[in-house]
């Protein structure tokens, strides 16, 4: 008889958080989320292309009219498209909130914590801390990278091979920020006095 000595393996724990119970592990992105997301990113597009059309054939036709205005109905449909473009982004943020708030919920009470923030990270907070202004620039590092140690904390009791993608969390920050400068170089200078002829 063959018994095992004190140093053998021990076996590994259920992995309960991988569990296949609603609400127990992400799942894989379901087809009509994915077509919700194209459709979105696809009238954001068509409404960019609307509003720089509209506005500028209501520009470059204005030479052409008495008074030198711009044609107004068009210049309605420019504003109309700009203004559904700010809607669906303001869709896709509130989008990203609940994700975020879903992720540090999927994760146990005693991992919801990073070495970037001194205290627990509720997923309350990890999804409204967003909302603040310029401090939103620190914490969605704070966020995104915890999350990914966190994940891979649970490696330790979950075995798997893939790490957590923390160079594409710290690449979406940037990306993020980065968009934020250039939204702010062109506010500048559409705010800029123009020179008189």
């Amino acid at each position: 008889m063959n018994q095992p000595g004190p140093y053998a393996a021990a076996q590994q724990p259920a992995a309960p958080y991988r569990a296949q119970v609603p609400g127990a592990a992400f799942g894989p992105i379901r087809p009509t989320t994915r077509i919700i997301f194209a459709v979105v990113i696809a009238l954001m597009g068509l409404g960019f292309f609307t509003t720089i059309v509209t506005w500028t054939v209501a520009i470059i036709g204005a030479e052409h009219r008495p008074g030198h205005e711009p044609d107004s109905t068009l210049m309605g449909i420019g504003i109309g498209a700009f203004v559904a473009i700010v809607l669906l982004l303001y869709a896709q943020v509130a989008a990203g909130l609940v994700w975020v708030h879903k992720a540090w919920s999927w994760l146990p009470p005693d991992q919801r914590y990073t070495r970037h923030w001194k205290g627990w990270i509720v997923p309350s907070n990890a999804a409204l801390m967003l909302l603040i202004p310029y401090f939103h620039y620190y914490w969605m590092f704070v966020v995104n990278c915890g999350l990914c140690d966190a994940l891979d904390r649970l490696r330790v009791s979950y075995p798997t091979r893939e790490a957590a993608p923390k160079n594409l969390a710290i690449m979406a920050c940037l990306e993020f920020y980065e968009s934020a400068k250039l939204k702010q170089l062109a506010q500048r200078a559409a705010s800029r006095p123009k020179k008189a002829p």
